[in-house]
């Protein structure tokens, strides 16, 4: 299983409970600027910060400094079925329905990810031309599953392009 950084766990882990970075702040007694830091890498963080960011984020200090992804995100990996992958795939490159909001996420996340290669394999593809700060977080996300499936997922967008 691949494993993230302690301040890309932070991230994962505030994304995905639904809480800001201003609430998560406010919440663990971390000022702002220093959690967008230890977000980003870019600071090393006491034992009484990592204690009050797992608790802020409601898991144990050990998931965070372990880098582990949240549970929900693998779970849904694991389950998702060749027809859901297809489904997915067709969904980043021409934006169709899907059942769930977690597979509405990955196909956001991989339109993120992938819009200057779909651009590249057929130029009529319409994506923000935005990289950066969202195509790290999409990453990011894209990173909680495990490698083989967000491959798999990569590649078949990749193909559906080619053939568009």
């Amino acid at each position: 299983m691949y494993m993230n950084s302690f301040g890309g766990s932070v991230l994962l882990w505030r994304v995905h409970r639904g809480v800001s970075q201003a609430d998560l702040a406010r919440r663990s007694g971390v000022p702002r600027p220093n959690l967008s830091m230890i977000e980003r890498d870019k600071k090393d963080v006491s034992l009484h910060t990592i204690r009050a960011l797992a608790c802020a984020l409601d898991v144990s200090a050990g998931t965070l400094v372990d880098g582990r992804a949240p549970q929900d995100a693998l779970k849904v990996a694991k389950a998702l079925s060749r027809d859901a992958m297809e489904k997915i795939a067709r969904s980043v490159l021409f934006k169709g329905e899907l059942s769930g909001p977690w597979e509405q996420a990955l196909a956001d996340n991989l339109r993120i990810v992938l819009g200057p290669r779909l651009r590249a394999l057929n130029p009529g593809y319409k994506a923000s031309r935005r990289i950066g700060r969202n195509s790290e977080r999409a990453w990011l996300a894209l990173s909680a599953l495990p490698p083989s499936e967000r491959d798999s997922l990569i590649q078949r967008v990749v193909d559906h392009a080619a053939i568009a």
